[in-house]
């Protein structure tokens, strides 16, 4: 899209769904599952290995701001490590973050129909039509277009920060009205000594990945340069605090043995609360399930929402099949990719288990950390007007290139060999793509015309963030 393009169009998301989107593609299943887990290596302790990978992604974070702030363009990693170092690297970068959001797909559905079990009981065949439920609602709602996608997940982020917003109300009253058994849970604070400390912090990091899936709708964002930076930021800082508290309020509501053993962690620490306030302990499995059913729900809306952009950015540049970069021509979406990747997420989900399909998704996560953080180092350099005001940036963004790579390092060594070969994969079919196809020309003249039409569309359509309101005033 040229630039003129862009500053005649309406974008559609402002600050408050761009904000709502990474706290969306932070705070979802994931801290219903590990926020016990570092109990299984520290104890109480843990919380120190919720501060340590708060840092971490923060640092990798830093990275993402950063780029997207000399580049706010749709394709994050794929778009600013090719930037940066050429098609090649952006490719690999690109491919790199396409498999690892591929692979966690089917994380959702799966994590989905076993919260939903806990209302209905564990059946196979229940568990099947949950999932194609799931992924049926939430990829219809993008086919149907970004304000659409946005709308949602405005309504879910808001909703699945409500339990967890109630966990760490009763957790604060507890504490402020049974100090002395607050003190019982974290003493001794570190029983099992600080040996699991990396292990712990390998697992909890899982519960911030996200945020390199929310600057991916760069190009649907208004005024990029302020949007995107702050929307980041102001994310990171709400999902660090929320789970911070989370954590803190799961130490104080359960022994370690108790936070060792749950299979659901922040639904038994809000039955442990509330009876010390004088409430029914069932309260805490409802109220905490039903949240878990919205943030999931929510992060893979984030996730289809997001991973279609990246598809549709490299199939624009011929990088990927043609498919990927085709727009519905009545919804203006990318949605043969939305439409693959939900077979795909479901397919998944009912062929593997989750232990497997996020360890290797972390693996190359931490990839994209590695590219992200050095094309950062090189865009800083060539464009320094653009620079982050921020006095050790450089030092910070190769400290987040090798917290990049100690993830990825982390993966069993299957996996590690698993992940190699499917980049190798990757890179074969770039240089046959380059060397032997022909039909690239052809892709990108009809991707381009794609785009002319998007912003066409987009330069015509309301903004809803700005006419709803008024809409609803006329209604009164």
């Amino acid at each position: 899209m040229s630039e003129k393009a862009r500053e005649g169009r309406r974008a559609d998301l402002g600050i408050f769904d761009f904000t709502l989107l990474v706290v969306g593609a932070i705070v979802g299943a994931d801290i219903y599952v590990v926020s016990a887990m570092g109990a299984r290596f520290l104890g109480p302790a843990q919380l120190v290995a919720w501060v340590v990978a708060g840092l971490l992604a923060a640092l990798t974070a830093l990275a993402f701001v950063q780029c997207c702030a000399i580049l706010p363009k749709v394709g994050g990693t794929y778009a600013y490590t090719h930037e940066a170092f050429g098609p090649l690297a952006g490719f690999l970068a690109g491919w790199a973050l396409y498999l690892g959001e591929w692979v966690a797909l089917p994380v959702f559905p799966l994590a989905f129909a076993n919260y939903f079990a806990y209302f209905i009981g564990d059946s196979p065949a229940v568990s099947v039509i949950v999932k194609v439920l799931l992924v049926g609602v939430i990829t219809a709602v993008n086919v149907r277009g970004i304000q659409t996608g946005a709308r949602l997940n405005d309504a879910l982020t808001v909703a699945k920060l409500v339990p967890l917003g109630l966990l760490v109300a009763v957790g604060l009253a507890v504490l402020a009205t049974h100090s002395a058994q607050a003190a019982e849970r974290v003493t001794p604070f570190a029983p099992l000594g600080w040996g699991g400390l990396g292990s712990a912090v390998l697992l909890i990091f899982w519960a911030y990945a996200g945020y390199e899936l929310a600057v991916l709708p760069a190009g649907e964002v208004s005024e990029p340069q302020r949007t995107l930076p702050l929307g980041l930021v102001l994310g990171m800082a709400i999902a660090t605090i929320f789970y911070l508290l989370t954590a803190a309020s799961v130490v104080i509501a359960l022994p370690t043995e108790a936070a060792q053993a749950s299979q659901r962690p922040l639904a038994d620490a809000l039955a442990s609360l509330l009876p010390s306030l004088g409430l029914p302990a069932a309260i805490g499995g409802v109220v905490m399930s039903a949240g878990a059913l919205v943030s999931i729900a929510g992060v893979y809306d984030v996730f289809t929402l997001s991973l279609a952009r990246l598809s549709y950015a490299m199939a624009k540049d011929g990088l990927f099949p043609a498919p990927f970069a085709k727009i519905h021509p009545r919804f203006h979406t990318p949605y043969l990719g939305i439409g693959f990747q939900g077979l795909c997420a479901l397919a998944a989900s009912l062929l593997f288990d989750l232990r497997s399909l996020i360890a290797i998704s972390v693996f190359f996560l931490g990839l994209c950390y590695v590219a992200t953080a050095v094309s950062a180092l090189r865009l800083v350099q060539r464009k320094p007007a653009r620079r982050l005001n921020i006095p050790v940036l450089r030092p910070m963004l190769v400290l987040a290139a090798l917290a990049g790579a100690y993830l990825s390092l982390q993966a069993p060594p299957p996996l590690l060999a698993l992940g190699a070969f499917a980049m190798l994969v990757g890179l074969a079919a770039y240089l046959l793509r380059r060397t032997g196809w022909r039909e690239g020309s052809k892709l990108l003249t009809r991707a381009e015309d794609d785009e002319r039409r998007l912003a066409r569309w987009a330069a015509r359509r309301e903004r809803w963030l700005v006419d709803w309101p008024m809409r609803g005033e006329a209604r009164r």
